[in-house]
């Protein structure tokens, strides 16, 4: 049996669209992270970093949300390549995104919206910082997906379970993304597809 553990954040998120979209049976453990649900043994005896999401099918359990999605893929081989060249191409752009994307647009997603729901003030200086170091890749992925209709190319993939709840967040954060057509123009596409109403964010 396949059992997520997850909450509402994009890198649990990206995990269960994919469980959606291959449309596996799974059953979901929700770990609520705003009451330091990390912090229950459980959690720890999974995960050593006490992170979610976790991924357990029958005795194996992996952690990391983009190992999961490649796992996901070479398991069930769906929404995936076939071929090296186009897993070469899946891994770089998920090494992209969690390399040079997902710090900076989880700052921004953190300051510009979740504090926000909080009520809380948001940090002007990373804010800031945040778009700096964003800016050059964001633009790198807006030019890419102007010329792209999913990650990899005509057809959706799991890369794009990569990408859309990160992207979804970027774009919940501020009028940030309005310097980036093509991927506001993605995320669009995105929240469109039935399995996204499985995962998006609830505040």
């Amino acid at each position: 049996m396949l059992t997520l553990y997850w909450y509402w954040s994009p890198n649990p998120q990206k995990v269960r669209l994919a469980i959606e979209e291959l449309k596996l049976e799974y059953s979901l453990v929700t770990v609520d992270l705003a009451r330091g649900g990390q912090h229950a043994e459980l959690v720890g005896e999974l995960n050593p970093n006490r992170k979610v999401p976790v991924l357990t099918w029958g005795p194996y359990t992996l952690w990391e949300s983009n190992a999961i999605l490649l796992y996901l893929g070479e398991r069930t081989h769906k929404l995936w390549p076939g071929e090296a060249e186009g897993k070469g191409r899946a891994a770089k752009w998920m090494y992209f995104e969690s390399c040079h994307l997902s710090a900076p647009v989880g700052r921004l997603w953190l300051e510009g919206y979740v504090k926000r729901l909080m009520n809380r003030p948001a940090d002007t200086l990373a804010l800031e910082q945040a778009q700096k170091d964003g800016a050059r890749y964001l633009s790198v992925l807006d030019g890419h997906l102007s010329r792209s209709t999913w990650m990899l190319g005509d057809e959706f993939s799991l890369v794009d379970c990569c990408y859309g709840p990160l992207l979804d967040a970027f774009d919940l954060a501020g009028e940030y993304v309005a310097a980036y057509p093509a991927i506001r123009a993605y995320v669009q596409k995105m929240r469109a597809r039935p399995a996204w109403r499985a995962c998006e964010f609830r505040s």
